[in-house]
């Protein structure tokens, strides 16, 4: 049996002759928070919508708690909420209206769901206030509580911070943080908003122009968001034995021929060039660097930064 909540195979989408999503492998762990993080129209809604039964797959498949989820939909998405684009409800009912119609039609059993699910996203319960007079955040909370209206084992949440100002962005990163850590949720979610996706998520996939360029831990990420120092050399090889040797460095990585990274910043760089200069290692440039995650995914997607 698999160990991911979500594992996707080579999951395709074709619109026509634009391919929306190509081939994509998505790895969602249980108990973890997944970041998909990319630009309006990556292809990060058709993914989700792929594993919901929303949109049909072009090729490849959706698993969902072990199952391909083609033919068990209704083992599974019953332990799914979700909220994907601008939420559905009756205009001319209340939040609190709304969501009983919608506890009432999924079968949710506990007596305070719809009341639990609106604190949850701050929202007042047995307000008197119409749907159709909501704010765009006030929907986004509604949607949220939607979702969550059943204690669903798994949230696919798409931009569920849209809209919202930055109190209740915080008030929404932090019960969702706590849907994980506490009730052990898995949740999938995605953003254009590095900054957002840095402080939720435990893995990070990063989709462009349909295609995830790559899946990894954010702590593996946030390394590349370390001070360093860019020693360029003639000779790496030397070099790094005179490091290790004269200086007791170890802690360096070795980018190509001729550069190396030292992530010990106080070291004192007058020494090391002296000294590799008298054990004929010629010094290229020798600088202090920090990348940021910004800079990293504008090297990878090629082009202009993710707010």
């Amino acid at each position: 049996m698999s160990d991911y909540v979500i594992e996707t195979k080579q999951l395709t989408k074709v619109y026509g002759d634009q391919t929306a999503v190509n081939a994509v492998n998505l790895h969602v762990k249980k108990g973890q928070i997944y970041g998909l993080l990319g630009r309006n129209g990556a292809g990060k809604t058709t993914i989700m919508k792929m594993i919901l039964g929303l949109t049909s797959i072009t090729s490849g498949e959706a698993n969902v708690f072990g199952k391909n989820i083609k033919g068990q939909e209704k083992r599974v998405y019953p332990r799914i909420g979700a909220i994907i684009e601008t939420p559905g409800f009756y205009p001319n009912l209340t939040g609190t209206e709304n969501l009983e119609i919608f506890a009432r039609l999924r079968g949710t059993a506990a007596p305070n769901a719809v009341k639990n699910a609106l604190e949850v996203v701050g929202l007042p319960y047995k307000d008197k206030k119409l749907f159709g007079k909501y704010s765009l955040g006030m929907k986004q909370r509604l949607g949220i509580a939607n979702a969550i209206l059943h204690d669903p084992e798994l949230l696919i949440l798409d931009e569920p911070t849209n809209g919202l100002d930055p109190i209740g962005i915080a008030e929404v990163r932090n019960f969702i943080k706590d849907l994980s850590a506490s009730r052990g949720k898995t949740i999938l979610i995605s953003s254009h908003i590095l900054s957002e996706i840095q402080l939720l998520a435990d893995d990070i996939g990063i989709i462009d122009h349909g295609v995830l360029l790559e899946e990894s831990s954010m702590s593996e990420l946030e390394k590349k968001n370390r001070k360093y120092i860019l020693l360029q050399v003639s000779d790496v090889p030397k070099a790094a034995l005179i490091l290790e040797r004269q200086f007791q460095q170890k802690n360096y990585s070795v980018q190509d021929d001729h550069t190396l990274r030292l992530y010990d910043t106080s070291l004192d760089m007058g020494a090391v060039n002296k000294e590799l200069v008298v054990q004929d290692v010629t010094v290229i440039s020798s600088g202090l660097c920090n990348d940021t995650l910004e800079d990293y995914f504008k090297r990878i997607t090629g082009g202009e930064g993710i707010a």
